[in-house]
């Protein structure tokens, strides 16, 4: 095989791999705390305190902050990613949500 042929190829492969990881890598769910990066307890609740929450508690449920807070007479709850800062995303797709 060409040897100029053969270097292509394989730096294609290369970068059909790249993708492929850079695609399943992506992550998931909206910004919260930007920079995709690890977050705190701390920097959630001062960001909830920030947006006008109250009565703000958070619980720490494996990779994943639990918070709830109230604001406007609603009380909200978020799951919040504690390696990127960003909102969990529901991937529940069963509907049975009667």
């Amino acid at each position: 095989m060409n040897r100029r042929l053969l270097d292509a190829l394989i730096g294609g492969a290369a970068l059909v791999g790249t993708g492929i990881v850079i695609a399943t890598a992506a992550p998931k769910g909206p910004v919260f705390i930007a920079g995709d990066q690890p977050v705190t307890e701390d920097q959630i609740r001062k960001k909830l305190l920030s947006d006008s929450y109250s009565n703000v508690h958070i619980v720490r449920q494996g990779r994943y902050f639990e918070a709830t807070g109230a604001r406007d007479g609603k009380t909200d709850k978020i799951r919040v990613d504690s390696q990127t800062g960003r909102l969990a995303v529901d991937d529940d797709d069963d509907d049975d949500d009667d």
